[in-house]
């Protein structure tokens, strides 16, 4: 299994040096250390999470997200989402599980899901341009996510700029 910290610091308790750095420097967090030592925990009794990529973990308010490298979110989700449910009772959170992919418009469907995007247009503002995605306004308050923090982690992910907007 990949994850964001190396094999030796997900085996053991303390952490490297290297790693060390990365969760000073705010390249890591401890909730990414605990998600990636979790997952690996998991691995022994979950074939499929030992060929498995976790990229990063985003701590929201509501919602933990897990972006995996493209192909592996069903193998962190398991079959019925039995692995995200043992890894959501251990942090007493629930879960979402977002694959990186080259088109960011399947890690948008999957940080909004169950929302269905209607839209994805290109704004040309005097700022400068970003790209607005449009949710049909039933899903307002039903997504686990604030419009600020969708805006913030996809451009994270993506590296463009959304706005997120309910129309």
């Amino acid at each position: 299994m990949k994850a964001p910290i190396c094999n030796v610091c997900l085996k053991s308790d303390v952490l490297c040096s290297k790693c060390e750095e990365k969760l000073e420097n705010g390249e890591i967090s401890e909730l990414e250390i605990e998600v990636s030592r979790t997952l690996k925990d998991l691995s022994s009794e979950y074939g499929s999470l030992r060929d498995s990529e976790i990229l990063h973990v985003y701590d929201t308010e509501n919602v933990v997200i897990i972006v995996t490298a493209e192909g592996d979110g069903a193998k962190v989700v398991g079959r019925s989402g039995e692995i995200v449910k043992k890894v959501a009772e251990e942090i007493d959170k629930s879960i979402r599980v977002v694959e990186r992919s080259k088109d960011d418009r399947d890690v948008i469907k999957g940080l909004l899901s169950p929302a269905e995007v209607q839209s994805i247009n290109t704004v040309f503002s005097p700022e400068g341009e970003y790209k607005k995605v449009v949710v049909s306004d039933e899903y307002e308050g039903k997504i686990n996510l604030s419009e600020d923090e969708f805006e913030e982690i996809i451009e994270e992910i993506t590296g463009t700029k959304y706005e997120l907007s309910f129309e």
